[in-house]
């Protein structure tokens, strides 16, 4: 083809026809642009439709992860309400009975008990990785940044101040008072027992008891938490739901 068009160029230079060869070699030179244009049209065309396909997958990928990152956050509070039932259980047994049983064991062991939430950021970190403009509903990509960028690591802050308050002051207090029997018969693993004599100083003393309230105050703070980063997956699970259902 460029052979041909070379040709008649030669032609017309040849026969000295100077207007027809001007006119010609516009129409190549615009023939030509057209041509790139098209290409380039062509290339970015390609592009959007593979950003668009890595969009989907991405937005797929997130809305899997934070549908496993609920199941497991339901489940952390599940446990944490077996912390607040625990510790009243405590409190309310060390005001009306003389002995420790069993299920006075049982619930000093959930006192313990600090779920620890892990959320799997492997859509998001990939978007990240692409760039987060791929996304394009601004309305969606501003609640997907948030979401990660500080919901999650918000709530992450109370669950480490939680595992904090556990080592310094709830597993010294269980070490000096109790002892620990790994039975492995339960989800618990097993359970404190604890001499009459160690009963009756946590029974008389408010220190121990303080202790408890202050374990239902630090578990509520995390459960409350919890329950907010719940209601930001839920909305964050329906925008994602409406943007994939409109692809």
């Amino acid at each position: 083809m460029i052979n041909f068009f070379r040709k008649i160029r030669r032609q017309l230079a040849n026969e000295n026809k100077f207007s027809k060869y001007t006119r010609y070699a516009i129409g190549e030179i615009l023939l030509v642009v057209f041509g790139i244009l098209i290409a380039l049209w062509i290339n970015q065309r390609a592009n959007y439709n593979n950003e668009r396909r890595n969009e989907v997958a991405i937005l797929n990928e997130i809305r899997s992860n934070i549908e496993g990152d609920l199941t497991e956050l339901n489940e952390d509070i599940s446990y944490m309400d077996s912390v607040n039932d625990g510790s009243d259980f405590v409190i309310n047994y060390l005001k009306n009975f003389d002995q420790p049983n069993s299920e006075f064991n049982q619930s000093v062991l959930k006192i313990r008990t600090s779920p620890h939430f892990n959320p799997n950021t492997s859509g998001y970190r990939l978007l990240v990785s692409k760039g987060v403009e791929i996304i394009q509903n601004n309305d969606l990509r501003s609640a997907i940044s948030d979401h990660y960028e500080s919901s999650y690591p918000y709530y992450l802050k109370y669950e480490q101040e939680r595992i904090e308050f556990r080592i310094h002051h709830i597993e010294p207090a269980l070490i000096n008072y109790f002892s620990w029997i790994n039975t492995g018969s339960s989800i618990w693993l097993g359970e404190y027992t604890i001499s009459q004599n160690d009963y009756n100083i946590i029974k008389s003393e408010d220190k121990f008891k303080k202790l408890v309230y202050a374990t239902i105050r630090e578990n509520g703070l995390v459960q409350n938490r919890a329950y907010r980063i719940k209601n930001s997956i839920i909305a964050l699970s329906k925008l994602l739901d409406n943007e994939l259902n409109n692809k």
